[in-house]
Parts: structure tokens; sequence; C-alpha cells
């Protein structure tokens, strides 16, 4: 057939070579407009025929369809982003502001329980003598749940249903059982380490996957105004 380019020892059906004859001859219906109007194409799931031109308009508006839900999609991840930065900010100038460490921790149980509305914010520090101040929240350097909590979360927040706790599901307390999903964030710089267990009843709130930059920033953010609160004690 003219106009089909043919690989060295390359066959092909009347059907392939059609194919690619239009493939590569873009503008032949431009050409031939009047098979437009003669050529039939079966409608999709309704029977009958349609010609080129409806199939083609068809075919377009599903493409487009499937666009306009991609940008919908992409707005709305644009619009939760710019939230959470909103929520990142007020954050950090809390922490800025912190005239002491019960303050470092309010602004924190403050963003899990307020800002970001979830049902569990479970906060573990490791430093020298353990329990400062009478809080909980300070612990031993090598406090086994500490220590179990990093070895599980690696460097970065890990996501996903609070069985992947394991036996750390018990820092959940009285409301263990009604959490389903969860956001672990470790805490380490050179000289101290802790983590952040985040828990949510709805099991779409930290799913597998979800991104964890934001939640990184938080456990840095956290750590360096515990940090400054301890290195001038």
């Amino acid at each position: 057939m003219d106009g089909v380019t043919k690989l060295p020892n390359e066959e092909l059906s009347w059907e392939e070579a059609v194919a690619r004859y239009l493939t590569e001859n873009r503008d032949y219906f431009r050409r031939r407009a009047d098979l437009l109007e003669v050529l039939d194409i079966p409608h999709a799931g309704k029977g009958g025929a349609i010609s080129l031109i409806e199939r083609q308009v068809e075919v377009l508006r599903a493409r487009l369809a499937v666009k306009d839900r991609e940008w919908q999609n992409f707005v709305a991840v644009a619009r939760d982003n710019d939230a959470l930065g909103e929520k990142l900010h007020r954050l950090a100038v809390s922490l800025i502001d912190a005239a002491s460490l019960d303050d470092v921790l309010g602004s924190l149980y403050d963003l899990g329980r307020h800002e970001l509305g979830l049902d569990r914010v479970v906060i573990s520090l490791g430093v020298e003598g353990g329990s400062l101040g009478g809080r909980a929240e300070f612990v031993p350097p090598d406090d086994p749940r500490l220590r179990q909590a990093l070895a599980l979360s690696g460097e970065r927040s890990l996501c996903g249903p609070v069985g992947l706790l394991g036996d750390l599901r018990e820092l959940l307390g009285a409301d263990e059982a009604q959490m389903r999903s969860m956001a672990l964030v470790p805490l380490r710089d050179p000289v101290r380490c802790g983590f952040v267990l985040f828990a949510s009843r709805d099991e779409q709130r930290f799913p597998v996957g979800i991104g964890t930059t934001y939640l990184d920033r938080i456990g840095a953010l956290f750590l360096r105004a515990c940090a400054r609160q301890l290195n001038g004690a």
C-alpha cells in the first residue's frame, strides 16, 4: 500500500497496514472528507452505527472528562496543601513564641487535636535522666518503646493502619481499639531522639503511601523547639 513505511522482513496485515497508514498520514480525512459522511462505526454499548465524526466527538468528550477530573483533583490537592502550609506556619510561630517546654508541647498537642482534628497525639522524647519536670513525654534515651518506634519508622514518617504499630499500639491508651490510621513521626538530631504519634478514627486519614513532607517538617520544627528549651534550661 502506497504511503506505508515497511520495515525489512516485516509483514503487515491489512488492518495493521491501514492503521499505520492513517497514523502516518493524519491529513487523510481532510483530503478525503467525502469518506467521513459514509463511514460508520458501531456505537459502543448502544447498538446501531454513528459517523466517524460523531465517534471522534465522543472520544474527545471522554478525554476531556478525564482531564477535567484530573484538574479538579489537582485543585483539591493544591487547596489541601495550602491549608496545611498555613497550619505549619502557625505552628512555627507558636514554637518560636514558646517560653517553656510546656508551651512547646502544648503547641504540638494543639496542632494535632484542634488544627488537624486528630483523635490521639502521643509525644516521646529521650532526655538524660528520664522524666523531666514531671512530664511523661520525656523518657530515658534507651527507653524500649522509644527505640522500637524509631526502628519501625526509619528516617521518614511512617503512615498506615494502626496495626503497623504492633506492640506500640498500647501507646494509644484506652482509645486504641477505635483508632484506624496513624502517622509515626521520628525525631532525630545529633543529640536527641524521639517520636510523635498521630492517630485517627478515620482509616483514610493516613493511608499507606501518602506524602510525608509536612509530617517530617512538623517533627523537625518541634524537635528544634524542644532542643532550644532544653539547651537553655
